[in-house]
């Protein structure tokens, strides 16, 4: 019963995201234990903090852009737009572009802290400052979380495919600089 309720909500999560969610069936498949931690960990790590609503979703695409090349990003922008986030802002942060400096912030700090990027403290100090310990965990959390997808697809076999995003409904160009290695 238990196995048919996780394949019940994976299947929901892909028609809602238009997401081939394969290996998220098979964890299911391979234990319920192993699939349930996984999401328990995944919804731990969706903790807002005192970090803006901007913030936390660029902080989650830019944790995907890592990982990923294009499905999990497409999700991540999903969900931003679903959280209210403009969809201009988005477009901008996946081109490379300077935008609201909230969510530039929290991409160019989530990027730098999952790459080991050189600029790393000095991201962590402005983020500290501007949304206080709370609000660094927080972007943290979620950078942390946006890469988990990936690496277990990437982890079951999984990863094959690349795809563009879209926001909106328009093809994105992803600025070469940030695409995954």
């Amino acid at each position: 019963m238990i196995k048919y309720l996780l394949h019940l909500y994976v299947s929901r999560l892909e028609r809602r995201y238009d997401y081939d969610a394969t290996y998220l069936h098979e964890l299911a498949e391979i234990s319920p234990a192993a699939f349930r931690r996984f999401a328990a960990a995944q919804l731990a790590l969706r903790w807002r903090g005192q970090a803006p609503r901007d913030a936390l979703q660029a902080a989650a695409i830019g944790g995907a852009l890592v990982e990923d090349c294009g499905p999990c990003v497409q999700i991540a922008t999903d969900q931003a737009v679903e959280a209210g986030m403009p969809a201009a802002t988005i477009k901008a942060l996946l081109g490379g572009e300077k935008t609201d400096p909230d969510a530039q912030l929290a991409f160019d700090y989530a990027r730098a802290l999952l790459n080991s990027g050189e600029n790393l403290d000095a991201l962590r100090e402005q983020a500290e400052a501007r949304w206080g310990r709370k609000g660094l965990i927080a972007v943290s959390f979620m950078a942390m979380a946006a890469r988990n997808f990936p690496v277990l697809k990437r982890a079951l076999g999984h990863a094959k495919a690349c795809q563009k995003v879209k926001v909106a409904g328009a093809e994105v160009a992803v600025a070469q600089s940030l695409k995954a290695a």
